[in-house]
């Protein structure tokens, strides 16, 4: 699996949990695939983590990591933006 792009979508801060939950949008192109395919998986991080990376990394990285185990099961709902 390659990853072509992501980006962090709908952040927020849980206080009681002190995890910032997110949706990563991934463009990623399957080493079996012709074309790209563009996921939305929800992932967690610990909102304060010394010595670590930034926040957008680790965000990133735990959905690289979850896609890439379970590439069908731990999607995120998709929307569709263009609906009413």
């Amino acid at each position: 699996m390659r990853i072509l792009s992501a980006r962090v979508l709908r952040a927020r801060r849980d206080p009681s949990t002190a995890r910032v939950e997110a949706v990563v949008a991934m463009t990623a192109l399957a080493l079996d695939a012709f074309s790209p395919e563009t996921v939305h998986i929800a992932v967690s991080a610990p909102a304060v983590a010394p010595d670590a990376p930034p926040l957008r990394q680790r965000l990133i990285a735990a959905a690289k990591l979850t896609h890439a185990a379970t590439p069908r099961a731990m999607r995120a709902r998709t929307w569709d933006r263009h609906a009413a």
